[in-house]
């Protein structure tokens, strides 16, 4: 752990830090800036660690070997609301090694991701072309329900007219008979 501003330039030289969430490279170099936390769980201070390698990640935590000592470094530190309240600082190497790049195992493995990537793309293209197929068939559906209500409306209008004619001319023949009763 260096708080000595000069040596921590030094140590950063041929270091470009890295934005968050990045995918690490396993067994790799890697430097960090973090924040040390009391017993209140207040901010205290911040420290350098150089000459570590990258382990692995889980969730907020980057797993490091630094000085041959496994290591757990938060990526960023949350208040009890889960606001982030520090952000860690990482540093790689700016140059990765040719051998990590020419690994064969890396390679294949990435190979292996980028077809796996590439088969949830074509079933997603898939799923979204069902979805679209089934989407335009609802649609017809819906117009076709909707000219069937509409029709439906004109008929229930036409037939309530009707029936308010009806209504008012067996009315007027209720008036009609009784006077027509009593004229004789």
């Amino acid at each position: 752990m260096i708080k000595d501003l000069t040596k921590i330039r030094e140590y950063l030289n041929d270091y470009v830090e890295v934005e968050m969430p990045y995918e690490f490279i396993q067994n790799s170099k890697i430097q960090y800036i973090t924040c040390s936390v009391d017993n209140e769980g207040n901010i205290s201070c911040e420290s350098f660690y150089p000459d570590c390698k990258f382990l692995r990640r889980c969730n907020d935590l980057l797993f490091i070997e630094y000085n041959g000592i496994n290591k757990r470094v938060p990526i960023c530190r949350r208040d009890k609301e889960g606001t982030i309240i520090y952000q860690s600082r990482f540093f790689i190497p700016e140059q990765l090694p040719e051998k990590l790049s020419e690994d064969p195992i890396n390679t294949n493995i990435e190979s292996k991701s980028i077809e796996y990537q590439q088969e949830i793309i074509e079933k997603l293209i898939e799923r979204v072309t069902f979805l679209e197929i089934e989407k335009h068939e609802n649609d017809e559906k819906i117009s076709t329900y909707e000219e069937l209500l509409q029709e439906g409306r004109y008929k229930l209008k036409a037939l309530s007219i009707e029936l308010r004619e009806k209504n008012e001319k067996l009315n007027h023949y209720e008036e009609l008979i009784p006077k027509l009763y009593n004229s004789r």
